[in-house]
């Protein structure tokens, strides 16, 4: 049975808040600008969090926005937060092909940052898992066979499948730093990923900072 990755961008104004709670699911909250609560808990901007169960998002600064990122079924009902002072949009969804997620089978759900420097050309090279990328600062070009992208800007997502072979280059003049929302083999939490190819200088894979390593079940057998 197929799954999907979603990616949803969420505004929250101060004193903002969810109507009613997200159902449960398997989702990472990301906090990009301002400050959030989360079931009560504090959300910092920089600072991420799997949240399994219910959701409820209140806004403590002003102009708050939240990066996040699903695993559910293709067919699942979007999952937009609802309520007064709140934006939630949809950003983008992607069958997960390249793993077979079995309901009730073992996966890795990660988010991490990478910072490319300014010029840096990357060898060509593969993942273990697909996943959604949002730009946070610089700008980037993704070629693949795929879905290849140019210029992608801050606050834009794109779509990297694990099967396809990609070289990526950004400015020449600043770095490029990027979130990603991945799913992976379980077998490779705590490591770094990337099948490169052979004659590739893994070296330059640029900074890269571990947010959230969560296994997860596949939809169809819990969480």
């Amino acid at each position: 049975m197929p799954s999907s990755l979603h990616f949803y961008q969420d505004q929250v104004l101060a004193g903002g808040r969810t109507a009613a709670p997200l159902p449960a699911d398997r989702r990472i909250l990301y906090c990009r600008f301002g400050a959030v609560t989360v079931n009560g808990e504090a959300l910092a901007a920089g600072e991420a969090r799997y949240i399994g169960e219910d959701v409820e998002v209140a806004g403590e600064a002003d102009w708050s926005q939240i990066w996040r990122w699903e695993v559910d079924l293709p067919n699942a009902e979007p999952a937009r937060l609802d309520g007064a002072g709140v934006l939630s949009l949809h950003r983008m969804s992607r069958v997960i092909t390249m793993l077979t997620m079995e309901p009730g089978s073992e996966w890795l759900f990660r988010l991490d940052r990478i910072t490319a420097p300014a010029g840096r050309v990357t060898d060509p090279h593969q993942h273990p898992g697909p996943g959604i990328r949002c730009m946070m600062e610089g700008t980037f070009n993704v070629q693949q066979d795929g879905e290849s992208v140019r210029a992608v800007n801050p606050g834009d997502p794109w779509w990297e499948s694990g099967r396809d072979e990609v070289i990526a280059w950004g400015s020449k003049t600043m770095h490029a730093r990027f979130l990603r929302g991945m799913v992976l083999p379980a077998e490779h939490a705590g490591q770094v990923t990337g099948n490169w190819k052979a004659g590739g200088a893994q070296k330059k894979r640029g900074n890269w900072v571990l947010l959230v390593d969560r296994v997860i079940t596949a939809p169809g057998g819990g969480q």
